[in-house]
């Protein structure tokens, strides 16, 4: 069974890895952050609607293998 890919994991394989083109030293941290700072200016990280025309997702629509999108609150 494969783990499922968080929004964190994202940013650690993007902060960690060779398309990002500053070194960052601690790229969970990192993640971390990015994700507090949105949370804080009202975003939330929910999944992508891959079926509605208006792109929320609902709740019961919760599925962290999907793409995921910014929703500003």
């Amino acid at each position: 069974m494969t783990r499922e890919l968080t929004p964190r994991d994202v940013l650690i394989d993007l902060f960690g890895g060779a398309d990002f083109d500053h070194e960052i030293l601690d790229p969970q941290a990192a993640a971390d952050l990015v994700i507090e700072r949105l949370r804080d200016a009202g975003f939330e990280i929910v999944p992508a609607d891959r079926g509605s025309t208006t792109g929320a997702a609902a709740p019961d629509e919760i599925h962290p293998c999907q793409l995921t999108q910014l929703l500003r609150l």
